[in-house]
């Protein structure tokens, strides 16, 4: 049975919590700028603003398009973040907050664990997955790591469909002001029984480009371990990603 009871009532929660949650981090923001041509205030240290970033992907999944930012709710790096995925007739908001583990002048980890929502608009049936996830970002010198878990958990809406867990980490070394180089290693595990080899891996070598100011373009070549027959295995993945 596709549609269950408690979808409606499950669904009906998820949106009230990102009802609270985005308007009350926007508000946070207005409410700090307030007073700021007050004497007091012109001398004190200017506070961090909402920081966003907006990235194109051309992959096995097709062209799809993200947008994200971070809103400030405190002096110590916490921060709401929020971010869509739009591919062709699939939409996906995720929402979380973002936690500095490490900070230091050299060295920052930040640690960003989420919740997301998926709809496939081609039908009038509500949301179709949730979206489990966890994100890491490792900055020192000369030196940045990235990795993404990403469960997709599809049969609390759909018993008929699979649920699948997603992993992707990648480290650079910036070889200098422009270009950064390393290994990136992928998985996908599907949570189905009558398959016979339900891991996915594909791993390669990763080059980011800078493109001038707060302009990044990434390329992946990867070898996909599971392929059809008569096919090479290469694989990869192009993105471009612009950050205000």
């Amino acid at each position: 049975m596709k549609f269950k009871a408690f979808q409606l009532p499950l669904t009906f929660l998820i949106i009230c919590i990102i009802s609270v949650a985005v308007p009350s981090a926007v508000f946070a923001d207005a409410h700090e700028s307030e007073g700021k041509m007050a004497p007091e205030d012109e001398m004190a240290e200017e506070k961090p603003g909402v920081s966003g970033w907006f990235q194109v992907d051309v992959d096995s999944l097709g062209t799809y398009f993200l947008v994200g930012a971070n809103h400030p709710i405190g002096g110590e790096g916490v921060s709401i973040a929020s971010n869509i995925y739009v591919n062709d007739h699939l939409g996906e908001f995720d929402l979380g907050v973002s936690l500095p583990a490490v900070k230091t002048e050299s060295v920052s980890l930040d640690l960003v664990p989420m919740l997301g929502i998926g709809f496939d608009y081609t039908g009038a049936d509500g949301p179709d997955a949730l979206f489990p996830q966890f994100f890491a970002f490792l900055n020192a010198p000369n030196i940045y790591f990235f990795h993404w878990t990403i469960g997709t958990v599809s049969t609390i809406f759909d018993d008929t469909a699979t649920n699948e867990l997603y992993n992707r980490s990648f480290l650079t070394y910036s070889l200098n002001d422009t270009i950064a180089i390393g290994p990136q290693v992928e998985s996908v595990f599907v949570f189905a029984d009558e398959l016979d080899k339900p891991l996915k891996l594909n791993f390669g070598g990763r080059i980011n480009i800078g493109y001038g100011k707060a302009n990044i373009l990434g390329i992946y070549v990867g070898y996909e371990t599971k392929k059809a027959e008569g096919e090479t295995g290469l694989t990869g993945r192009m993105n471009f990603t612009r950050f205000w």
